[in-house]
């Protein structure tokens, strides 16, 4: 009974919610998305198991699988940290009526195990479980498999969602299993050989998916149980102070009248969880170009994905932080718009922590000078374009990009739904194409170092005709002040 109240309550929230045609375009393309996941899960669930018939003769299938799940189930991690809801409710009503905060929390968080999160893996397993019995598997130790494996992607959403309240331990997981792949890819030790038998266990002895399912029932219990205990109004309602980080900022008065924003920035960065997080994946975009060097191979990759991988592996900060100018910024602009403030200096500071961004993670990419030469090379051209020209086209995108900015949470890392802005899109666009464009031009006159060479003239122009980019930048962000305004008051 108590269920079903909970239930028409959370249909009236939806009905009588203020849905905008884009946040209905989003829900068209996020399901979109859900079921091209599930068709590709799907296609794979099928051809697999034949496939490493095929080419893998030394184990089955079922055991060859197992021994990867491991980097899947980290992939999976990182995806759901960075991208899955936890239970969110507004409980502040509930607690003072006379209703069990047993109950809340069992159904809220109940609710959340109904996510795309925990059904695609059904389109893999399903298929494959299928194809496994057809070939003569054993249906009983397939099923215990299928159904261990299942039970470990609930464990991962209950690990995400305590994760997110113990960030360093989700780093310590993906480092670890970061250190197994390494050991494994340079062929010191392949730890999958053991990480294997805490999937194959099941399939070799089915009554002990028993074990798992107690496992299971474990991490569902120690989630209920997480939140169980922070429901009191008097926790949710107490202010929590937390002290403060004192940083020694006086190398940046060489600014000059932009050392002021240039020091809320650093201060931005370091104190706020959703600024920290995004410079940490600022890094892990500088190994970009390595990974996808590696899948593609050096014969089989044409030059200008090379310069796309230089793109992404010095533009890491530019767009992550840029993006989100001056959403940034969006708790107090009221506040900085009634201050004797020039918007130039402003977007000037701005452009300054993005070009500082970029030319750092251009010098941390030195380590592809023993990847590839041609690849390092562009990955210079590249740090000065962003610089000189691809820093302009975030600054002209974030004026547009009214979107107010909750720095205390890791979530959406990537982008909010209200981050999808056809203009910003457009404007946006320019910022992979042009550097290819520019890039085949030149090639064309000269191969490879025609394009580098133009990459790097035009770069180095958009740095000389920075007051002509910032005039038109001005103007914009003057045009859009009060619709940002009213946009970061709600």
């Amino acid at each position: 009974m108590m269920y079903n109240w909970f239930f028409t309550l959370e249909r009236k929230r939806l009905a009588r919610g203020n849905k905008s045609n884009m946040d209905i375009v989003i829900l068209i393309f996020k399901w979109l998305a859900i079921i091209y996941f599930a068709a590709m899960m799907l296609l794979a669930g099928i051809a697999t198991y034949h496939g490493i018939q095929e080419y893998f003769t030394t184990a089955t299938p079922i055991e060859m699988v197992s021994r990867y799940l491991i980097y899947y189930f980290a992939m999976e991690l990182m995806f759901r940290f960075f991208l899955q809801k936890g239970p969110v409710a507004t409980i502040k009503p509930y607690l003072i009526l006379n209703i069990p905060r047993s109950k809340i929390v069992s159904f809220y968080v109940g609710k959340t195990f109904l996510s795309a999160f925990n059904i695609v893996q059904l389109f893999f397993l399903i298929p494959f479980a299928i194809v496994a019995i057809v070939e003569g598997e054993s249906g009983i130790a397939v099923l215990a498999w299928t159904l261990t494996v299942y039970s470990i992607v609930f464990m991962m959403h209950c690990v995400a969602i305590l994760m997110s309240a113990y960030a360093p331990v989700f780093y310590g997981v993906i480092g670890f299993v970061a250190l197994c792949f390494g050991l494994q890819y340079y062929d010191i030790v392949d730890p999958t050989l053991y990480t294997q038998y805490f999937y194959v266990v099941p399939y070799q002895y089915p009554l002990s998916v028993i074990g798992y399912f107690l496992l299971l029932g474990v991490f569902v219990w120690s989630t209920y149980r997480f939140f169980l205990k922070r429901m009191y109004l008097d926790d949710l309602e107490k202010v929590r102070i937390k002290e403060g980080i004192a940083l020694e900022m006086s190398w940046l008065d060489r600014f000059g009248r932009y050392a002021s924003f240039l020091r809320n920035d650093v201060r931005l960065i370091v104190r706020n969880k959703r600024a920290r997080v995004t410079v940490l994946m600022s890094i892990i975009f500088l190994f970009y170009g390595v990974f996808m060097f590696n899948t593609s191979g050096k014969e089989a990759m044409p030059m200008t994905f090379a310069v796309f991988l230089a793109f992404f592996s010095t533009g890491g900060f530019l767009m992550l932080f840029g993006q989100y100018v001056p959403s940034w910024d969006s708790s107090y602009y009221p506040l900085l718009m009634t201050q004797n403030v020039l918007y130039r200096d402003y977007l000037m500071s701005k452009w300054l922590i993005i070009a500082l961004g970029t030319l750092v993670s251009t010098i941390l990419c030195f380590f592809y000078i023993f990847v590839d030469m041609k690849l390092f090379y562009l990955i210079l051209a590249m740090g000065i374009f962003n610089i000189g020209i691809n820093g302009y086209f975030v600054l002209w995108g974030g004026a547009y990009l009214k979107t107010p900015m909750d720095l205390t949470a890791a979530k959406n890392v990537f982008g909010d739904k209200n981050a999808f802005n056809l203009r910003v899109m457009l404007i946006s666009m320019p910022k992979v194409l042009l550097p290819l464009i520019f890039y085949f031009i030149g090639s064309l006159i000269y191969p490879f170092w025609g394009g580098f060479v133009l990459l790097i003239l035009i770069g180095l122009a958009g740095m000389f005709l920075h007051k002509q980019a910032f005039q038109f930048i001005e103007k914009i962000y003057t045009r859009e002040k009060y619709a940002a305004l009213a946009a970061y008051k709600k």
